[in-house]
């Protein structure tokens, strides 16, 4: 399966959520790719930077879309798992994955500028169906949230009336711990502390209803 994070804004949690689907995956007894797509390759200095115990991904490095179209049908014949930590905001990339993709995910802040940018990213994925029949299939979920605050209130309704873009009901906290955890060669799976169990534990609900969304 070729899984990918898209968003065209920054900052999103978009190569975080990336790196913590592979090692989700991984701790599944999966074999796991990861294609960073990405100019600033946050999600491949970051596994590369793992501590030597930890399980990690094969690592690819793609960020022209003539070797995405390329490379990822062969990447994907060898493992069960393909991770694409999509380009932000060149529209190119972002459109090449999305002819490649069988699942996305579109990672959103609860912040006006970050929902104005859902919107394009749900557009992409609506034009992406109509070239394929359908596919992909699309979440958005809801990153960096702080508890009872009203843009999280207005964020949760703005996208729940994509009905076609479902949104997950599992979001991932605002924490610190998780804005450290790359420079402590690790991931919230492999920390030992209460807090990075708990934020771990929001991403495996996140990919759990994810891949058995509907079922």
């Amino acid at each position: 399966m070729i899984t990918a994070f898209i968003n065209l804004k920054g900052g999103s949690t978009k190569s975080s959520s990336a790196v913590h689907l592979c090692r989700y995956l991984l701790g599944k007894d999966k074999t796991v790719a990861l294609v960073d797509a990405d100019s600033q390759a946050t999600s491949s200095t970051w596994i590369n930077n793992l501590e030597d115990h930890i399980p990690r991904p094969q690592i690819h490095r793609l960020t022209e879309p003539d070797p995405l179209l390329d490379q990822i049908p062969e990447i994907a014949s060898s493992a069960d798992y393909v991770v694409i930590d999509g380009a932000g905001g060149l529209a190119e990339v972002q459109r090449t994955i999305l002819l490649l993709a069988d699942l996305v995910f579109i990672p959103i802040q609860p912040s006006a500028p970050d929902i104005s940018a859902s919107h394009q990213a749900i557009k992409a994925v609506s034009r992406a169906r109509q070239i394929r029949n359908g596919k992909p299939s699309a979440y958005t979920f809801l990153s960096r949230v702080v508890p009872k605050t009203l843009l999280l209130a207005e964020a949760r309704e703005v996208l729940s009336a994509y009905k076609d873009v479902p949104l997950l009901k599992a979001e991932i906290p605002q924490r610190q711990v998780a804005a450290d955890v790359m420079g402590q060669g690790a991931t919230l799976f492999d920390l030992k502390t209460r807090s990075a169990k708990e934020v771990a534990n929001f991403y495996r609900q996140l990919f759990d209803e994810a891949f058995n969304y509907g079922s």
